[in-house]
């Protein structure tokens, strides 16, 4: 019998995935968007006002619905890569990767040996509470091939090094942030700058070359037409409370003026 294909290998497989932010962390608002169809939600520690019991209520609200759950750690730091892991996150993304050196760290603690060195514990939600296989063996493979690490390459200093840290043993993937990267380069909110994009470009086929899942968000149409082309696996679509203001604004014009 062939062995289970990794989370990692399901992605790349394609096809394209689109994934929502849920800043306002309402599990409502996570089925809701299982239920228009998206792929997968991505649920903000680095940027929200969130507690990890909270979280373990947005991951069961995502998997209700058929949902990847992605969620971004606050740093590079063993705790927030174990407590994201531990409750049910599948896709991690750890902010601020700039060496080779965070990376390997990264699947130090997101990874169980002999990939990596991940805290032991085979209780918690993220393992099923130990009902994910018959042995421990099992168990703990299992976690490592239904579970993807990212690092975000966000910085000119990323992209100077991103063959090193793309070529990280253990490591699934990276997300490339086009805000902190634009900030990075002096050109902020430039989406359609040549230099961003052909930046961008060249570190998407660093992850192609590398066999590595691409994921990044895409605050424009030709920043999205560009990057799809170039092979993300992984697109976030936008932000819950972004879509409502958009809907809300011209809406509530609209009432003013009858």
């Amino acid at each position: 019998m062939s062995q289970e294909q990794t989370l990692r290998e399901r992605l790349l497989a394609g096809p394209t995935r689109y994934g929502l932010s849920m800043v306002s962390m309402s599990p409502a608002a996570v089925e809701v968007a299982g239920l228009c169809g998206l792929d997968f939600v991505w649920l903000e520690l680095e940027h929200a006002a969130t507690d990890m019991m909270a979280m373990e209520h947005l991951c069961r609200a995502a998997e209700l619905r058929g949902l990847l759950t992605l969620l971004r750690v606050q740093e590079v730091s063993r705790t927030a890569v174990l407590r994201a892991l531990e409750v049910g996150g599948k896709i991690i993304v750890v902010p601020q990767v700039h060496t080779p050196e965070d990376a390997a760290s990264v699947v130090e603690w997101g990874k169980f040996a002999p990939i990596g060195n991940r805290g032991f514990n085979t209780g918690s939600r993220g393992l099923a509470y130990g009902f994910s296989g018959s042995t421990t063996t099992e168990i703990l493979d299992r976690a490592n091939r239904d579970t993807c690490l990212l690092v975000q390459i966000e910085s000119a200093q990323a992209v100077q090094n991103a063959e090193a840290i793309i070529a990280t043993e253990g490591l699934d993937g990276i997300l490339l942030g086009p805000g902190d990267l634009s900030a990075s380069m002096g050109i902020a909110g430039q989406w359609e700058n040549e230099k961003l994009l052909s930046d961008i470009e060249g570190v998407f086929a660093l992850a192609r070359k590398y066999q590595k899942v691409i994921a990044t968000v895409c605050p424009s149409n030709v920043m999205t037409r560009r990057l799809k082309a170039a092979g993300a696996h992984l697109l976030n679509v936008g932000g819950d409370l972004g879509m409502m203001k958009t809907a809300l604004l011209p809406r509530l014009d609209e009432i003013r003026a009858l």
